[in-house]
């Protein structure tokens, strides 16, 4: 019997409800009472994160965790981990939706915010990067967002004149030069463009956001998948490698932090999301460790707040109840004051 358009409305408003009131199937949204790190006051070192701090924010679309965790299929990663002081952890999608649009904008607001799907309305509230060129008063290209996916920009900003956002537009793939997949372009420009930005600009605050390995999983190409993987995990070793080159002071207070926007499904690896078990299940990773390693899991609405302290912010203590605490291990005893 076919359903009304009604009736699929309410199914639809049902099924929301419903993910975001459970959480038995381990990846629901949670409202977290951390420990607040200590604060430290230095203005002398204060001042120094606000004016040379620098953070390379690197995302994932979807990966396998344990594919991520695998030296097999990510061997820059796991040679840098010891060779470059690493830290490569458990994580966790804030939004028991985990789907893309709902992960990136927990990773930009440091909250769960409404949205439900990819195709929910642009993010409301302030994000990570208009909050960096407010307050280090820093010209747009020196917080940048290069992006795989066209909707990246419903995420990472209010509106697209306050940071400089390098993301394809929306429409159709299957040119010559887009991939298959619908809003997207290759993860192969996304970093030429990226990577040419922060060598030649050297932005304070850079992100790089790939897509490739959550479409080849969607399309169930395990092998284009793996690729797509070990691509990423190329652009990566790059990464570190440029920041190794930068003079000891500078390479000093450069971060790079690597994550997911969500996982996939544990018995069908193609898809993911509120009805498929694991697909909560992220990863992080951070380069350098500046404190002790005290937690197993990092939760999307943690990398916000880290951010921020690496560059001397203390704004945990005026976020909401659920949100996110700096991850203890990457910003240390890294003075912050407001």
């Amino acid at each position: 019997m076919r359903m009304t358009a009604g009736a699929r409305k309410t199914l639809m408003l049902l099924g929301a409800v419903l993910a975001l009131s459970i959480a038995w199937l381990g990846f629901g949204a949670d409202v977290r009472f951390v420990p607040a790190l200590e604060e430290p006051a230095d203005a002398v070192r204060t001042e120094a994160l606000r004016k040379n701090a620098r953070v390379i924010l690197i995302t994932l679309d979807g990966p396998v965790r344990a594919d991520v965790f695998s030296s097999g299929l990510m061997p820059k990663l796991h040679a840098a981990l010891t060779a470059r002081n690493g830290v490569l952890l458990d994580g966790r999608a804030a939004s028991s939706m985990a789907l893309s649009q709902p992960g990136y904008q927990a990773l930009a607001t440091g909250v769960v915010t409404k949205c439900l799907d990819n195709d929910c309305p642009r993010v409301a509230q302030e994000t990570l990067a208009e909050f960096l060129v407010a307050r280090l008063g820093v010209p747009a290209d020196q917080v940048a967002v290069f992006a795989s996916w066209s909707r990246m920009r419903k995420a990472v900003a209010q509106d697209d004149s306050r940071v400089l956002i390098d993301a394809p537009d929306e429409g159709p793939g299957g040119r010559p030069e887009l991939p298959r997949w619908r809003n997207a372009r290759f993860d192969s420009q996304t970093f030429a463009a990226g990577f040419a930005h922060l060598t030649h600009v050297k932005p304070r605050f850079l992100q790089l956001s790939f897509l490739d390995m959550d479409e080849w999983a969607h399309a169930g190409y395990r092998e284009e998948y793996e690729t797509a993987l070990a691509e990423a995990d190329g652009y990566i070793g790059e990464v570190l490698d440029w920041v190794d080159s930068l003079p000891p002071e500078e390479r000093a207070l450069t971060t790079v932090l690597i994550t997911s926007d969500h996982g996939r499904g544990r018995s069908d690896w193609r898809e993911h999301g509120f009805f498929h078990r694991g697909s909560g299940e992220t990863f992080f990773a951070a380069f350098p460790v500046r404190g002790a390693v005290s937690r197993v899991e990092v939760d999307q609405r943690d990398v916000r707040p880290t951010i921020e302290r690496l560059f001397g912010f203390c704004t945990e203590s005026r976020r909401v109840s659920g949100a996110g605490r700096p991850v203890g291990a990457v910003v240390g005893d890294l003075s912050c004051a407001e």
